[in-house]
């Protein structure tokens, strides 16, 4: 029986994470998963801009960007909205003519606590992220209340890559890099972890925080 892999997605992004769905038919919907190529990233960022959101890239694409090239597949796009509680709807808005619908939304106690999942009919899926400004703070330090304590902390967090020879906002190195600790690795992650500590020279603080 042919199972259409937006649904199948949308089931499984839907369910709870200890439901039985996510045991039996994730691994399916992985497997269906659309792959999100350069131009779908750059449809999105356009979308985005042509909204006046601010975003930047985070995850595998974020990773890719900061290198410069596409370094492996992706099947999904990570995005973080600056101001996620003001500009949340404005953004999924700015995703519908894409073919975006959202389908999930969840809260959690990580680096990114809030989480909106978007997928077309396809399968492909957009992440839109919330930051935890308060682990920022405290890994970094905090951004002072004079210009260049600012200017400084937010060079720790945002800077520029490019995709598909065009300049995008991402997360920094740094940060990426501090994303991917305190949860178990998957094979793309530590593709990742590898491209950001080999190639940008990331760090973190010796002893993060949990």
């Amino acid at each position: 029986m042919w199972v259409p892999a937006g649904w199948l997605s949308r089931l499984v992004s839907s369910s709870p994470e200890s439901s039985p769905i996510r045991s039996f038919l994730g691994p399916l919907r992985d497997g269906l998963r659309g792959t999100m190529r350069t131009e779908d990233v750059l449809n999105v960022v356009d979308a985005l801009e042509a909204e006046a959101v601010p975003f930047c890239l985070a995850g595998g694409w974020g990773v890719d960007a900061l290198v410069g090239r596409q370094s492996r597949s992706h099947d999904d796009l990570d995005v973080v909205i600056d101001n996620y509680e003001q500009d949340l709807q404005r953004a999924v808005d700015a995703l519908s003519p894409l073919g975006f619908k959202l389908v999930a939304s969840f809260e959690r106690s990580a680096w990114m606590p809030k989480n909106s999942v978007l997928e077309d009919d396809t399968g492909r899926r957009v992440d839109l992220d919330s930051l935890n400004w308060q682990i920022l703070a405290r890994e970094f330090g905090p951004p002072g209340a004079d210009e260049s304590a600012r200017k400084a902390f937010e060079h720790h967090v945002f800077t520029e890559g490019t995709v598909g020879g065009r300049r995008v906002p991402c997360l920094s190195a740094d940060v990426q890099l501090l994303y991917h600790t305190h949860f178990e690795l998957t094979l793309p992650h530590r593709h990742d972890v590898n491209l950001l500590r080999d190639e940008l020279g990331a760090s973190v603080p010796e002893s993060p925080s949990t």
